[in-house]
């Protein structure tokens, strides 16, 4: 076994598989599999990541150089070694050898040997296209930006390492082996690429018997044949989803969220229509399409094996979307869909390519167009009102949103179908009306899971008995989405309510509704009753094995230290604080919860540099402005603390908690009038039972009978 790595201590009833002893590598299965093994050779999967060889090294290395953020780095070759001089984690020139390549076609990045087992992806990366599709050239993948060694997306940093970034889904059977005393990997891996075992399970069985009793009596020396839409999914989406990492030892046949928590439609990866926005992958864009809730399987349109599409053009999709229709997909429109009369382009331009209007194309990493996978209907109308991207304005870049609205209008008259895109653009604004709405998508089953448990995780800003209805229905949802989304939501709850609900998932069948559960009881902690905090506290001992996995970043040891302050171990919520930024100097949270963990243990003074630190690496971040300005407060500046507040309320106006707390400061500081201003300000964008109880009592102190009336009639009519 080859390897760098990281260690992973796994959650509880997760075990390792014995590499050495269960996987033989793909080259095992090649006698009996000739087919499928001649198809995997070349692909994607088997060139994710290989040794650095002069047959697998795409770059020029003949002396080239690339300039960037003022520094020059050089590609050299001596004999099989390949040699990059480029500035280090000290900002100084130095040679690096080259270990792996990592990806093949449209770039190549290197993984580039460090110290303490690590294996860090370059930034200045091969672009392998051919040269006259501008390619053939060396380019860095943050070209608009001047990122130097003391950046947090350095070449050098936690952010560009493969152990813990990269290497779980570009090979076979990875361990991270990340040893926290020692700050070092030995991460090891079965197969150094995507191999056959990584999506048919472990061979070993298989191949001693000759494959000869998996038709018999014995199935279980069988490999795993992926045969049906879920199998696939729990195959394919550890890889290519969004997704967070519970454990390690994933195996095909195992279900995906017993090691992996894909993300929902959240606000910075998916625009309000669940289109595409940051690197999402696929999982949570195909989980949205029709072709899902139908039974449709990757492998319907694309081989395995090679990786490639099926077939090329348009025939990919009429297979399926034809005038005979298909008999697997009863449901299917029978039409001849790939015809001017339905995508009323000429023939054999880009604009007649089904692709081109149902599966729009966004570039990541500088190069690489990845087409969204939900393979939805173009609606230039919500681009107009939500100023969401459409297919059509993605071609027609000299006309508006506005052309395009009309032009579809014309083709497709009458009104446009509801879409979930207004709900969720108005409740990520915080809108009051949006509560309704957002129940109505949750209880309609019509509607794909991921959809309806966005909506879920959405309402946790709101309050109203039928949205809590909701709620309740979606933790006892049978899909494992639903009963995620319902505990994100769940968080508006009070401590007790959330035990009293939510309890019974914390021994869900699922690793990920498990943690999801512990995550929500973890916040509510504090409040809860003695009892109930001595019957959490197993679960947290639990939560914490499993956080070990992400011991070896930032974020890893913030939630530890989050832990750790619960179970009321304040030195080691401390040490873990401390480590967190030691991994990344720049990572704000831990800043944020150090300084808190001052404040309640008498050292506040301790905090007031670390606040600074914080507001200055992100200085539009309510919750770090209304962090600094509370320390201000304690510190007896109320005046500075107050600007602050004002500017964090101004930044998330529809969230209640800016608003109570700078109206409150305000009225602290003798401003009563202003105070109310700001309250009713915030009342106008969404009723909140504090801030109107809070209104009110300013209003009654500050003699102001008419508003104190005001004020209480609200109250009195909620």
């Amino acid at each position: 076994m080859v390897g760098c790595g990281e260690q992973s201590t796994q959650a509880p009833q997760q075990t390792k598989p014995e590499v050495a002893q269960t996987y033989v590598g793909s080259q095992d299965c090649a006698g009996c599999h000739p087919v499928e093994y001649a198809a995997w050779m070349g692909s994607h999967h088997q060139q994710a990541m290989q040794p650095a060889t002069p047959e697998t090294v795409l770059g020029d290395f003949n002396n080239a150089q690339f300039n960037y953020a003022g520094i020059t780095s050089s590609f050299t070759r001596t004999g099989a070694e390949f040699v990059v001089r480029t500035d280090g984690v000290d900002g100084e020139l130095a040679d690096f050898s080259v270990q792996y390549t990592f990806g093949v076609v449209p770039l190549q990045q290197y993984l580039l040997k460090s110290p303490g087992g690590r294996l860090q992806a370059l930034g200045i990366t091969w672009d392998s296209r051919p040269a006259d599709q501008g390619g053939s050239r060396w380019f860095h993948l943050r070209q608009d930006e001047a990122v130097d060694y003391a950046d947090v997306l350095h070449w050098t940093q936690p952010s560009a390492n493969w152990n813990f970034m990269c290497a779980d889904c570009h090979s076979t059977a990875l361990q991270k082996n990340y040893d926290a005393s020692s700050k070092s990997y030995d991460t090891q891996f079965a197969e150094v690429s995507v191999g056959c075992e990584a999506c048919h399970g472990q061979g070993a069985r298989h191949v001693a018997a000759n494959g000869k009793e998996a038709a018999g009596d014995k199935p279980e020396l069988a490999i795993l044949p992926l045969s049906s839409q879920q199998k696939q999914l729990n195959a394919c989406a550890p890889c290519h989803s969004r997704r967070s990492q519970l454990a390690e030892g994933f195996l095909p046949g195992s279900h995906l969220f017993d090691h992996y928590l894909p993300s929902l439609l959240d606000e910075g990866l998916y625009h309000a229509d669940g289109q595409i926005l940051d690197e999402v992958y696929v999982y949570g864009s195909f989980a949205q399409s029709k072709m899902h809730e139908r039974g449709v399987m990757c492998s319907n349109c694309h081989d395995p094996h090679s990786t490639r599409v099926k077939i090329d053009g348009n025939g990919l999709c009429t297979q399926c979307h034809n005038p005979a229709g298909r008999a697997d997909f009863p449901t299917l429109p029978k039409a001849n869909f790939d015809s001017t009369e339905h995508h009323f382009h000429l023939p054999d331009t880009a604009g007649a390519r089904c692709v081109s209007c149902h599966m729009a194309a966004k570039t990541y990493m500088v190069v690489d167009d990845r087409r969204d996978h939900s393979f939805r209907i173009p609606r230039p109308d919500l681009s107009v009102s939500l100023g969401v991207p459409n297919a059509c304005n993605g071609c027609h870049q000299d006309e508006t949103d506005e052309w395009a609205a009309d032009q579809v209008a014309q083709r497709y008259p009458g009104n446009r179908a509801p879409h979930f895109a207004s709900i969720f653009a108005a409740a990520r604004r915080g809108e009051a009306n949006a509560e309704t709405a957002l129940v109505e998508i949750a209880n309609n089953n019509a509607q794909p899971a991921i959809v309806r448990a966005t909506a879920l995780s959405l309402l946790v800003s709101y309050d109203l008995r039928g949205s809590s209805m909701a709620l309740e229905q979606g933790l006892r949802d049978a899909q494992p989405l639903m009963r995620v989304g319902a505990l994100r939501g769940a968080q508006r709850w009070s401590a007790e309510q959330r035990w009293r609900v939510t309890r019974s998932l914390l021994d869900d069948d699922l690793l990920a509704v498990r943690i999801e559960a512990v995550r929500g009881l973890l916040r509510a902690m504090p409040a809860l009753t003695p009892s109930h905090q001595r019957a959490l506290r197993p679960y947290l001992q639990n939560y914490l094995q499993t956080l070990a996995l992400t011991a070896d970043v930032a974020e890893g040891q913030s939630n530890m230290a989050s832990v750790h302050l619960a179970l009321g171990e304040i030195a080691a919520a401390e040490a873990a604080l401390q480590t967190s930024l030691e991994l990344n100097p720049q990572w704000v949270p831990a800043m944020v919860n150090l300084a808190d963990l001052y404040r309640s243990s008498g050292r506040d003074t301790q905090g007031g540099d670390l606040l600074d630190r914080a507001v200055e690496l992100v200085p539009d971040a309510p919750d770090v402005l209304l962090a600094k300005a509370l320390w201000l407060v304690r510190s007896g500046d109320a005046q500075a603390g107050v600007v602050l507040l004002k500017r964090a309320w101004q930044l998330a106006p529809a969230n209640s908690r800016y608003a109570y707390v700078y109206v409150v400061a305000l009225h602290s500081v003798g401003r009563s009038s202003e105070a109310l201003q700001a309250a009713d300000q915030a009342l106008a964008l969404r009723t909140d039972e504090q801030l109107l109880q809070t209104a009110f009592s300013i209003a009654r102190d500050a003699n102001m009978p008419d508003k104190a009336q005001a004020y209480a009639q609200r109250l009195k009519s909620r």
